[in-house]
């Protein structure tokens, strides 16, 4: 079965099953089916790392089995592809913060000067394969070499906690991990995953240069897995890295991933941004992420948090999860987008936390099939809203929530709900892109209009958008 991994470093052998099941830092969540109901769906795995690492794959898995087709409403997903996805909002570009002068002066490659046999290259003249591959080695080295100073490793250091017990050692009592990070202003605050430092009693930063220094918490975030730390040391303030626009990316593009996996110092590979608007479900959430990015650079235990760029340099996604049937990297790396971390990252510095606009729904996405048996036309796309949560900003604004159900081809399929298919005059096709634009496009007390098709007819609701309701731990 394959499995989502989240990229923290896979632990060495303890004496005790609790701090095997720590430092294993599996989190296994079955995937709906995607068109193959006879196969096993592949599960996402977080990649964090402890340390010392001699294995790929290992210790307790905890299980947490996600939604079928229907998803839930009530989670903030990020956003939906981007060919159904909205724009990107005012709000979430002016949250971004702005790289300095210098970065984007050293930012483009295309600037340095050609050396060997490129030097030589009459003006006009066409290059060889040799010369070629010799542009694209000096991109990526370049990129190497701009971007490392402002990406770091860390140390993390739980206390399990225990008593004296005979022939045990006292390192029994403490779990160890890994993982990645990246500076995100000049004030020493590194961004990493959540699932990398949650319930550290001692964080340690590594930079590129060997320096080390101890980091506390900031802020974490389990519904996005994203959480910010600072350096210590007021001496110690590595630049921070540019930021990209995920909102910008495509499959195709080069994606480029650098961290410290396995602890073994520091490292980058490279592949193509392979699809973008998937959707996960972090370990710790109820909630789903949107707009996730699906690439093939290869990310290994140890890799979560790090970044994700783009050929110019800039973050574009910050690595946290791959899908292997074997707990190895097989080509399917997934990265949060940078353009949600550009919405959580300045709460969390500012107040340790980050609130999220909550509608308080479940829906599913309108299939051909439940358009047939709902009798509308087969060209009808949207949101079917099966549940509403009482009290909720749905139920005080009027949503309708699927009042029977219907079995098609043997699946019991919810129907006579209303089926939302636009927010503010902007299409939402899908369950998918209602979240997307839930997340980046309102926030608490937001008036917005939603447009339904209710019984076959087209009227619209104004709702008021409540706050998502704070999980345990976050």
């Amino acid at each position: 079965m394959s499995k989502l991994i989240a990229l923290r470093a896979i632990p060495r052998t303890m004496r005790l099953a609790a701090a095997t099941t720590f430092a294993a830092g599996l989190i296994i969540a079955a995937t709906a089916a995607c068109g193959q109901p006879a196969a096993p769906e592949p599960t996402p795995v977080e990649l964090t790392q402890a340390a010392p690492v001699n294995v790929i794959s290992g210790g307790s898995a905890t299980a947490t089995v996600t939604a079928t087709a229907t998803a839930a409403a009530t989670a903030t997903a990020p956003p939906t592809p981007a060919q159904s996805a909205p724009p990107a909002t005012t709000a979430a570009a002016t949250a971004t913060p702005t790289p300095s002068a210098a970065a984007e002066a050293e930012a483009p490659a295309v600037t340095q000067q050609p050396t060997g046999a490129m030097a030589q290259q009459p003006a006009g003249a066409s290059l060889t394969p040799d010369q070629i591959v010799a542009a694209y080695d000096t991109v990526l080295s370049g990129i190497y070499q701009r971007s490392v100073p402002s990406i770091v490793g860390l140390r993390v250091v739980k206390e399990l906690g225990g008593g004296n017990f005979p022939g045990v050692m006292p390192d029994d009592f403490w779990a160890r991990s890994a993982g990645s990070g990246f500076l995100w202003d000049d004030q020493g605050h590194i961004v990493t995953n959540r699932h990398v430092v949650d319930g550290a009693d001692r964080i340690i930063v590594v930079m590129s240069d060997g320096t080390q220094s101890s980091a506390v918490m900031v802020g974490a975030d389990a519904d996005s897995d994203l959480a910010v730390i600072k350096i210590d040391d007021p001496d110690v303030r590595p630049a921070a890295i540019a930021l990209g626009d995920s909102d910008t990316i495509i499959p195709g593009q080069l994606a480029l991933a650098i961290g410290d996996p396995f602890s073994r110092g520091f490292s980058m590979t490279s592949g193509i941004i392979s699809a973008i608007g998937r959707t996960i479900n972090p370990g710790d959430s109820n909630f789903s992420v949107p707009r996730v990015i699906q690439h093939d650079a290869a990310t290994n235990p140890g890799n979560s948090g790090g970044p994700l760029l783009n050929r110019q340099g800039e973050v574009v996604g910050i690595n946290t999860q791959i899908i292997s049937q074997t707990g190895a990297f097989s080509g399917v790396g997934l990265a949060i987008p940078i353009n949600l971390a550009k919405l959580v990252v300045p709460a969390l510095i500012a107040e340790g936390r980050y609130e999220y606009p909550y509608i308080g729904i479940r829906g599913v996405s309108i299939s051909p099939d439940l358009a047939r048996v709902m009798d509308l036309p087969p060209a009808t796309r949207g949101a079917l809203v099966i549940a509403v949560s009482p009290g909720s900003a749905a139920d005080n604004g009027g949503l309708r929530p699927s009042d029977r159900t219907t079995v098609v081809d043997g699946l019991e399929l919810p129907v006579g709900g209303d089926t939302i298919i636009a927010i503010d005059d902007t299409p939402i096709p899908d369950m998918d892109a209602l979240l997307a634009y839930i997340v980046e496009h309102t926030r608490p007390g937001d008036t917005v209009t939603f447009t339904v098709l209710r019984d076959g007819t087209e009227t619209t609701l104004s709702i008021t958008m409540g706050a998502r309701p704070e999980q345990p731990g976050n």
